[in-house]
């Protein structure tokens, strides 16, 4: 089968979540036999002799800023998500048109809703929307955001946008995929589950989990995440002035380590003036700069959809400290079994203290994470049925 996939970001280099999962969806659809078509936005050259690796042909359109404005405000006084009119353009939708006229898909996915308004009304019942979170509940629990980021501002307009959004793709679209069964929950309580065909796929991991041999520094602390979004700006912020001065008093040799792509000015400004925080900006290895961690914070307060952070950390053999949001969308874990879950700031400070200073109890919640991650959360797996 030809299958034509519509992404808003070019998928290389993958450097968040979003890409990861999309490119993982293809390698599976094409070891099923299925011949691959990328249509992508970019912002800069794109990678394309990497994208060849998976994607049999390759179409890519470089964004205008000036028409992403235009069409985020002719979205917004339609009625429609901001976002869906900041990746909008027409002379893109022509690009597609004659793409699709020229390739004959026999079935499209699109990569999140910003893309679903390129879909011509004909090709609706041959689509599957990868949705992947509910963002209408991220924007609900955005307001409560350390970041004094626009973002927050435009997040506040953006929301009764999007849940409306959300309910119209739902109910038009035959397939709609999330990776979290609690979005799914949550999307029912507007949607109608008969009109609507809402999947759960959640995600998988692919890192190898012989990390065995690596030295643990029993000082260091991080945090994995593409520190281009809200929530991971303001789980890091959040962390940093409310509980890591407090295991700073306990142990004056922590580090932090912020491990994302795109970290923001503010977050960067924290390691200019602090030597105990590193930000690292996008790597290319994250097992050479993560997996010596002694463990890995996740105090998320903003959140839907799976948590990847939390299942690539695992998958290295480094336990992790995160908040109860977290496990609403990956029921295997179990407090003090394969993971710490703790909500209060001073307690999560001291479990980790606990860690660091106890290298048994933090070897054998790594070990269990690692063997929860391994027998549960294969793409292969994840994907089957896809």
């Amino acid at each position: 089968m030809k299958i034509c996939i519509l992404t808003p970001r070019f998928p290389y280099p993958e450097n968040g979540g979003d890409v990861l999962r999309i490119n993982h969806i293809a390698q599976y659809l094409k070891q099923q036999g299925n011949q691959l078509i990328l249509i992508s936005f970019c912002e800069q050259e794109p990678d394309i002799k990497t994208a060849h690796k998976i994607y049999d042909k390759v179409y890519y359109y470089r964004r205008q800023k000036y028409e992403s404005f235009l069409h985020s405000l002719w979205f917004m006084l339609r009625g429609k998500p901001i976002q869906c009119g900041y990746y909008y353009s027409a002379h893109f939708q022509k690009v597609i048109n004659e793409i699709i006229n020229k390739e004959q898909p026999q079935r499209f996915i699109v990569h999140l809703l910003r893309m679903v308004p390129y879909i011509p009304q004909n090709l609706i019942k041959k689509t599957t929307v990868e949705m992947t979170d509910a963002l209408s509940k991220t924007y609900t629990l955005a307001q409560q955001s350390k970041c004094y980021s626009i973002k927050k501002y435009i997040y506040r307009i953006e929301k009764k946008l999007i849940k409306n959004y959300e309910k119209e793709v739902a109910e038009a679209f035959p397939k709609t995929v999330l990776v979290s069964q609690s979005d799914i929950d949550y999307l029912h309580t507007f949607v109608n589950p008969e009109k609507s065909n809402l999947c759960l796929h959640t995600n998988g991991v692919e890192y190898n989990l012989a990390t065995t041999n690596i030295s643990v520094d029993k000082n260091k602390i991080c945090f994995i995440g593409n520190m281009r979004t809200l929530q991971n700006q303001d789980a890091v912020l959040h962390f940093y002035s409310d509980i890591f001065p407090e295991i700073r008093r306990r142990n004056n040799n922590a580090m932090f380590y912020i491990i994302g792509a795109e970290p923001s000015d503010r977050i960067r400004d924290i390691a200019e003036h602090d030597g105990h925080v590193i930000v690292t900006g996008y790597v290319k290895s994250l097992l050479e700069i993560a997996a010596d961690s002694c463990l890995a914070v996740a105090p998320i307060r903003i959140a839907a959809g799976i948590q990847n952070k939390i299942l690539v950390a695992m998958a290295m053999g480094i336990p992790v400290v995160m908040s109860s949001l977290v496990t609403r969308a990956i029921p295997e874990l179990v407090n003090n079994e394969n993971c710490i879950i703790e909500d209060n700031n001073n307690s999560f400070a001291a479990q980790c203290i606990s860690l660091m200073n106890d290298m048994e109890k933090r070897n054998s919640l790594a070990h269990q994470a690692a063997a929860m991650v391994k027998r549960n959360f294969s793409w292969d797996k994840k994907l089957q049925g896809y």
